[in-house]
């Protein structure tokens, strides 16, 4: 279910994020075209780190609780970037909403 009105078709897909390096938060090898919000609900017990630069430390970077979910209104131009809090990765479901 879309979570605007302004959404025409709506892909979602699991990520697993590792706890070294930054992993782009995307369904598929690229951000879906015409995208106009991108959510990520961390299914994970761990604590993850989302940035749009994949350069930062993650003590600069915004987190995520376990359980949270937050939504983002990015367009296709914007990557967002994510790892884990804690060794093992941590599983997180992307929603990339087009329009």
């Amino acid at each position: 279910m879309p979570y605007y009105d302004t959404v025409t078709s709506v892909i979602e897909g699991k990520v697993v994020l590792p706890t070294s390096g930054w992993t782009a938060i995307r369904v598929g090898s690229e951000n879906a075209k015409s995208r106009k919000y991108l959510g990520v609900f961390n299914r994970s017990p761990y604590k993850i780190y989302i940035t749009t630069d994949n350069t930062r430390n993650a003590a600069y970077a915004r987190a995520i609780r376990a359980g949270g979910e937050r939504i983002f209104p990015y367009s296709d131009k914007v990557t967002l970037y994510g790892r884990s809090a804690t060794t093992g990765g941590a599983t997180i479901v992307v929603t990339e909403e087009c329009g």
